[in-house]
């Protein structure tokens, strides 16, 4: 692992902020909780992480971005005053974009996500990271979509040449893949079904102000534990004991090698006891089996995420 190592290139970084008395507001939110099955109250996966109004989406699954329009007039959002078909949208400011891996149900919105902003005004490049696959996925994303985007760029809508488009990088190794003037963004290897390593990751997402949040991704317990100490706001997957049970053998075998039961996940909450632990992305019959599991298995704080859920601090 990296990221200790990492960790100790942030300390002038931030030095620079608290020394300037620089504050900054985060927010986090839930846009999508869902799993592979449809649910009509859950989107695709979707985490939108806003540090002073800057907009940071992790994972892409489907739905996730039309939840945003239910954060219009929410304060901690940016206003944008330009032209779009459905007034005010901070669609168009949205182009940053961190996947944890290439499964289907993480990245079915990134067609929309590359698009739709775009046809609203948005003119800047999309900075997409994730695993390696991402440039591949992208590209053929672009090339299935060009009649469309040529439509709109040679007809009669006034459409810019910029906004659609995508720098991609790929994540080779462990550590930081994203700094601007408000957060760092490393990411971490993570152990998912038979993916190869590298293939899907989790992320830790520093602000300047000091706040730190890690997205498990999709994982099943993990050896190391080193990437969650000291964090704020733990969202981690999980997948229900009681569920697990009543699955086939060779379900429940695939599942334990992709994913972090109840039981495994309150042992990891107890050792690095995060500030708050949220359990997202809950693969169960009843999410009420896995709220009870949890009570009865950790000691500290947790919920379980709903879509639109907010996290201010």
């Amino acid at each position: 692992m990296k990221i200790q190592s990492f960790a100790s290139r942030l300390i002038p970084f931030f030095l620079i902020f608290t020394c300037f008395g620089l504050r900054a507001e985060t927010t986090v939110v839930m846009l999508g909780t869902g799993v592979p099955a449809v649910n009509l109250h859950r989107a695709g996966q979707g985490i939108l992480v806003v540090v002073d109004k800057s907009l940071y989406l992790f994972e892409a699954g489907p739905g996730a971005l039309r939840n945003m329009d239910a954060l219009k007039d929410q304060a901690f959002m940016p206003k944008v005053s330009s032209f779009s078909f459905g007034g005010e949208t901070a669609y168009t400011l949205l182009d940053k974009v961190f996947i944890t891996h290439l499964d289907s149900d993480h990245v079915l919105g990134l067609p929309e996500l590359l698009l739709r902003p775009w046809t609203l005004g948005r003119e800047n490049k999309v900075q997409v990271v994730g695993p390696k696959g991402t440039k591949s996925m992208v590209h053929h994303i672009l090339k299935g979509y060009r009649e469309d985007i040529d439509h709109r760029l040679y007809g009669s809508q006034p459409a810019n040449p910029t906004g659609y488009r995508a720098d991609v990088t790929e994540i080779d190794e462990e550590g930081m893949v994203y700094q601007d003037d408000k957060v760092i963004v490393s990411s971490f290897y993570v152990p998912h079904g038979d993916w190869d390593e590298g293939m899907s990751v989790g992320y830790r997402i520093e602000t300047r102000d000091g706040k730190t949040i890690v997205l498990s991704g999709d994982t099943r317990q993990p050896e190391s534990l080193e990437i969650y100490q000291g964090v704020d706001l733990l969202i981690h997957e999980v997948i229900g004991e009681a569920t697990l049970s009543r699955m086939p053998p060779s379900w429940q075998y695939y599942m334990l090698d992709a994913h972090t039961s109840t039981s495994q996940l309150a042992e990891i909450a107890e050792t690095v006891q995060p500030g708050m632990l949220v359990l997202n992305h809950v693969i169960a019959d009843e999410v009420s089996e896995v709220q009870t599991e949890m009570g009865e298995l950790y000691s500290g704080e947790f919920k379980i995420a709903n879509d639109l859920d907010i996290y201010h601090w």
